[in-house]
């Protein structure tokens, strides 16, 4: 026990430098959010863990590693003051590190309980926190994309239960609408008018009394790469830098002409995805000379990325405002395509090894639906399961047998994963946690209303709106 107790006071000692989570230097402003670990001892026996803390206190975070990847499915129990206790999470894989954003209760003890596993468990570390306590030096930017293809936002013009998706959105993204063809010309996918028509809507929701929102910023997602490509390219990203390079006084004027005439704030550049150094170069530097003129009319650029590559120079490093990261669709050896560990810490700490991004400019990736677990093509919607399986409470990830239709209209059956709304508020309390600079949702279209119960955006509501304490 001894030697266990020094174990958790180094922890603990890690803990207040800010070195247990991605390794952010508070230094630099980026200081590890939770301070104060309440826990006294905690220890183990039959899969069931004892954890007591110093003094009966509120908690509603927790963190736990374990150097096994053995649990597959456990809970967490608060002792009320009766001594009966109460589930206050549940969840399936710790998967080696883990940020549970817990249902705060006033207790002096927890109780963690595996419900299954595969092999011999070893939690290393347990740490408990109140967010009440925490303090954070700026808010959590929040942005999300919307799929203009699907007309969600001219659909719902006049949906009170849509309304509220934009309370806590500060970017929207516009996402299919607009590319460049060879010559760095501005292309409208969808129409010119559609485009229009969309950030008409979106200002409408900003001036609306029942969203009070008027800082939301509008950002057009432009896509660099489909219409510079000829069908038969053998090598589609070579192409692509050497349209940059022939027309790049083309492109950053029109660029910076298209969105004065819309009125919206910032551009997105997406490049699926360069490949070699001559390639992360020339994309370097049309995102450093965009900014250039962005900047010059208050205007801002952003970049979507994979998380496994960046070889952007220090330069667009500083223009970009943020680097939206792609941390779903990455399937790991259980057909889990946005498992927490994989696509948050193990992404961040990756992303910020190689990219040398600050994680205060990093949007941790958010995916809003699922994907069939044997990798295939299909995506569903949230809210298709919570119409099909009322039973789903906000603890569910994983839907087994899920009957759909395919594109012929035959039916099948299918295990789906997917973000419920605790895995989704675990993630946000972790981007808060780590000093990301925010979080990107992928995307809108797929959430049910924002009135319903577990609406995913209701999720990253909850987890900014208790662990983050703003100071100066």
């Amino acid at each position: 026990m001894k030697k266990l107790l020094s174990i958790l006071l180094c922890v603990v000692i890690l803990v207040s430098c800010g070195l247990l989570l991605v390794g952010c230097d508070s230094k630099k402003g980026d200081a590890t959010l939770y301070t104060d670990n309440l826990v006294s001892e905690f220890k183990g026996k039959d899969d069931i863990y004892t954890i007591t803390l110093r003094e009966k206190h509120r908690v509603d975070t927790m963190i736990l590693e374990e150097s096994t990847d053995s649990v597959l499915s456990f809970g967490v129990y608060g002792k009320e003051s009766d001594g009966t206790y109460t589930l206050i999470y549940r969840q399936n894989r710790i998967d080696k590190y883990r940020v549970c954003a817990l249902d705060a209760i006033e207790t002096d003890e927890l109780r963690i309980e595996i419900f299954s596993k595969q092999g011999k468990v070893k939690i290393n570390n347990i740490e408990v926190y109140d967010s009440n306590e925490s303090r954070r030096e700026a808010p959590l930017r929040v942005v999300e994309y919307v799929m203009t293809t699907d007309k969600k936002l001219q659909n719902n013009r006049n949906n009170r239960e849509f309304y509220d998706y934009f309370k806590v959105i500060d970017d929207i993204i516009l996402l299919g609408d607009i590319s460049m063809d060879s010559e760095g010309n501005i292309v409208y996918n969808e129409g010119k008018e559609d485009f229009i028509s969309d950030v008409q809507v979106i200002n409408e929701f900003k001036a609306k009394d029942s969203v009070q929102n008027p800082d939301l910023k509008i950002v057009a997602s432009v896509d660099i790469k489909s219409k510079v490509v000829a069908e038969d390219s053998k090598k589609p990203n070579k192409d692509v830098y050497k349209w940059i390079k022939k027309n790049i006084k083309t492109i950053v004027p029109n660029l910076v002409a298209f969105a004065k005439e819309n009125n919206i704030d910032g551009i997105d550049i997406d490049w699926d995805y360069p490949e070699n150094g001559t390639q992360w170069n020339w994309l370097s530097k049309l995102i450093v000379e965009l900014d250039k003129e962005m900047d010059a009319i208050g205007k801002y650029v952003t970049v979507t990325l994979k998380p496994n590559e960046c070889k952007l120079s220090k330069k667009a490093r500083n223009a970009v405002e943020y680097v939206n990261l792609m941390t779903y669709d990455m399937f790991d050896e259980r057909g889990e395509h946005s498992s927490n560990y994989e696509t948050c810490k193990h992404s961040i700490q990756t992303f910020m090894s190689k990219s040398k991004f600050t994680a205060d400019k990093i949007m941790l990736g958010l995916s809003f639906y699922g994907r069939t677990t044997n990798e295939s093509s299909l995506i569903f919607d949230i809210k298709d399961y919570f119409k099909d399986n009322k039973d789903i409470d906000k603890w569910v990830n994983r839907l087994y047998n899920y009957k759909y239709y395919d594109d012929n209209g035959t039916e099948k059956y299918s295990e789906i994963y997917f973000n419920g709304y605790a895995m989704v508020r675990d993630k946000v309390t972790y981007a808060i946690a780590s000093g990301l600079g925010g979080v990107s949702i992928f995307s809108m279209s797929y959430d049910v209303s924002a009135f319903w119960e577990y609406s995913l955006h209701n999720a990253v509501s909850e987890a900014i709106e208790r662990g983050i304490v703003i100071t100066k």
